[in-house]
């Protein structure tokens, strides 16, 4: 299969693509073709590996997941003997921005992990470019401690995080 690989933090020059072994998943894992999958800020952040402190999550001296990527939407292929929440063909998304390595053509993912079925009435694009900002938005939004009837001021509303805001 075909992925994006990074072996050296830096700007995305140092991306190829590269052919590498398909995975196979484990008893508790599914295979899942990717179909979509975005590039964000998170994925920039760990590529670069700043600010510095990010080196103590995605590897000190080099990255320990060379395939990038947070997101992603696609059809699982397989699954491990022990998977009881999905089956092969179900269209799903997810994200974590620890990584998930989806900038890829397949991935495996533990069936517990930052996932679920997709809707569908939206495609594999829209799916996967749904979720890193409202991620992000909710997060924020919830340290907030608002009461019925206050009013929030969402400064820069036109990126991902931003929309994602004035929706929530």
């Amino acid at each position: 299969m075909k992925a994006a690989i990074y072996e050296k933090y830096g700007p995305p020059a140092v991306l190829q693509i590269k052919d590498v072994a398909k995975p196979v998943p484990k008893d508790r894992e599914l295979l899942i073709r990717v179909y979509a999958t975005t590039v964000n800020r998170t994925d920039g952040a760990r590529l670069r590996a700043k600010p510095f402190i990010m080196r103590f999550f995605t590897g000190l001296i080099k990255p320990t997941r060379p395939v990038p990527g947070t997101d992603f939407a696609g059809m699982v292929e397989a699954v491990g003997k022990e998977v009881v929440s999905f089956k092969i063909g179900d269209r799903v998304f997810g994200f974590d921005d620890n990584g998930l390595s989806s900038q890829a053509q397949y991935m495996i993912l533990p069936e517990d992990q930052a996932m679920c079925t997709m809707p569908e009435s939206i495609s594999y694009e829209q799916a996967a470019a749904s979720l890193e900002g409202v991620h992000y938005a909710l997060n924020f939004l919830n340290k907030v401690d608002l009461k019925k009837g206050q009013k929030v001021l969402v400064n820069g509303a036109t990126g991902a995080i931003g929309s994602a805001a004035v929706q929530l």
